[in-house]
């Protein structure tokens, strides 16, 4: 490659949670391809040596739930990569369950991981990213944002709750700092695999215009663009890859 086509992500410091598996590990994978010093971040121990042994990439274990050590793992992957541009908030669970079943501790579940892990990992970040060079933050919500699904009260409310955090990021940090949203829909990962049984998936591709599952790699495209200096005009927005789930 040319010094006229230098990767996209040349010399960026990217911080990834949700980093070992799906689309957090495909986004790490996509932005070491493109030039990015990367720190794995993700509670999965065992997934995080592999995904790093792939990447040589330094690696944290935390559960983004903890606010006694988000702030420490922040700190010490900043070190590692010599200060932050940008943080990639991959991290997620999926909760399934009919209304009247949901209870107070699926619920909280829910949040606890899906919101409140992306407001502590974002505030303790946030000091580094003041520091560093066309500061960026993705956050990963869902298609089911916004057009919830039935059974996921709990999901889709979290999500949603991450997506409308991210616009008032986006609003408190500009113009220094641009946050934007993807919201993916039915993406094959081990996540999505796993919420699913039997000839449900095959259902629910039925509803996408374009009739398929979704990649980790495509979920992985858009956020390095987000993540990049090519999406310099844009904060606030919220990017749907979900094979047209939202409009069809």
């Amino acid at each position: 490659m040319t010094a006229d086509h230098e990767p996209p992500l040349r010399g960026r410091r990217l911080l990834i949670t949700g980093a070992a598996s799906g689309i957090g590990a495909a986004t790490a994978r996509r932005a070491i391809s493109m030039g990015a010093v990367v720190a794995l971040v993700d509670r999965d121990a065992d997934g995080l040596r592999s995904v790093a042994g792939e990447c040589s990439a330094p690696w944290f274990q935390l559960d983004v739930r903890d606010a006694d050590r988000v702030a420490i793992v922040i700190d010490a992957a900043a070190d590692a990569l010599g200060g932050l541009d940008g943080v990639v908030n991959a991290a997620g669970v999926s909760t399934i369950a009919p209304f009247e079943e949901t209870n107070l501790d699926l619920l909280q579940f829910a949040l606890d991981v899906n919101l409140i892990g992306p407001m502590l990992v974002c505030q303790a970040a946030l000091p580094h990213l003041r520091n560093g060079t066309d500061a960026t933050i993705v956050t990963v919500s869902s298609a089911a944002a916004l057009q919830p699904l039935a059974n996921r009260a709990a999901y889709a409310a979290s999500k949603s709750a991450v997506l409308a955090m991210s616009k008032v990021m986006a609003v408190e940090f500009a113009p220094d700092i641009r946050v934007n949203v993807v919201t993916p829909g039915a993406i094959d990962t081990p996540m999505v695999r796993n919420s699913f049984s039997g000839d449900a998936l095959d259902r629910v591709t039925a509803r996408y215009a374009l009739g398929r599952l979704g990649t980790a790699e495509e979920v992985a495209a858009a956020i390095i663009f987000l993540s990049s200096t090519e999406s310099s005009y844009m904060t606030g927005a919220t990017l749907s890859i979900d094979g047209g789930r939202t409009f069809y």
